[in-house]
């Protein structure tokens, strides 16, 4: 195989990452959250990048799925972001299919959940103070994002204007 040929599978291998990282508030506002948003739903669209951004008081926990190069680029500029402290790299493996392909990013605020949903959460999920933990369990921070997908779809359907 050549190398533009183990380059070329190299680059059009899907991966999914899974991240944790705090918030610095000093920094950050609810309205740069959005900015945030738009812009990344933007650049992970020309890059082919899908995921969720899950906040729950001051924690961050994303997942990443997209080709490899374009999900290592990115993750590289996010522990790089002065909005992010003490980013830790949860997972990283190779797939054959996405997870959470139908956005290119969505955010939510677990603490703005409608309280039904919150609760849920709440209940099966560990605590710290008012907020969810975001441990350093891959297994219990994917089930977490696959949680927060599925209420996100729920209300979508509910609230087609969401």
């Amino acid at each position: 195989m050549s190398k533009q040929s183990a380059d070329n599978t190299q680059s059009s291998l899907l991966c999914r990452l899974i991240y944790k990282s705090n918030t610095c508030w000093d920094d950050f506002s609810n309205e740069m959250l959005v900015d945030l948003a738009k812009k990344s739903t933007e650049n992970n669209q020309a890059m082919d990048v899908s995921g969720l951004l899950v906040l729950s008081g001051e924690s961050f926990l994303q997942v990443l799925e997209g080709p490899s190069d374009a999900v290592n680029a990115l993750y590289v500029k996010i522990i790089a972001d002065p909005r992010h402290s003490s980013p830790r790299l949860l997972s990283f493996e190779p797939i054959t299919s996405r997870l959470f392909g139908e956005w290119s990013m969505h955010v939510v605020d677990l603490y703005d959940l409608p309280i039904h949903h919150r609760s849920l959460l709440t209940a099966k999920y560990p605590m710290k103070e008012d907020y969810i933990e975001i441990s350093d369990d891959s297994a219990l921070n994917l089930s977490l994002l696959l949680d927060a997908k599925a209420i996100c779809l729920s209300e979508a359907e509910r609230d087609p204007l969401n």
